[in-house]
């Protein structure tokens, strides 16, 4: 397996990682692209729905390309040495993933839209979020669990009051 250079990922993850941004840009551009333009209303085409995906699409898919030419430059297809050796399993990085991604579902399908108003939904789930996974971190700055706590908390009150403030009053969203 190859090993990643200092604080980095290997070339080879670099590629994948690569390949799977470009195959999510491009399918959130080809999807914003094939939106209805509401011509038939007369809407501005700086205004037209799927302008904004469609861009954060293309940057996605750009961004993956530039990644991917970085890692075939730094040898990302070069034979690995020892290709038959089994690779080492990271079971905590696994299930740290596992939490994360757990998390991230969470947020969307229980606290969003099942009782909770969007604001105290947003703010504990960044609380939680923040609480739970930068505890190390915390914990290694000599942070007591009080103080990590509470940082997380302001961290979550004002995310979950910013963004809601910004959606209601500024993009006119309604939020659940």
């Amino acid at each position: 397996m190859e090993s990643p250079p200092e604080g980095g990922a290997s070339p080879r993850a670099d590629f994948i990682g690569a390949l799977v941004w470009m195959v999510l840009g491009g399918g959130i551009a080809a999807g914003a692209w094939r939106m209805d333009r509401l011509e038939h209303l007369h809407i501005n085409r700086y205004e037209v729905p799927g302008l904004v995906p469609g861009l954060l699409g293309a940057a996605l898919l750009l961004l993956g390309v530039l990644l991917a030419l970085r890692a075939l430059g730094r040898g990302a297809l070069r034979p690995v040495k020892g290709a038959g050796a089994e690779a080492p399993t990271d079971t905590a990085g696994r299930a740290r993933m596992a939490g994360v991604l757990g998390a991230m579902l969470l947020y969307p399908l229980v606290l969003v839209g099942h009782g909770l108003p969007f604001w105290l939904a947003t703010s504990a789930f960044v609380s939680a979020f923040i609480f739970f996974f930068d505890r190390p971190r915390q914990s290694a700055l000599g942070r007591s669990t009080a103080r990590q706590a509470l940082l997380a908390l302001a961290c979550g009150v004002l995310t979950g009051a910013l963004v809601t403030f910004v959606f209601q009053e500024l993009f006119y969203v309604r939020l659940p």
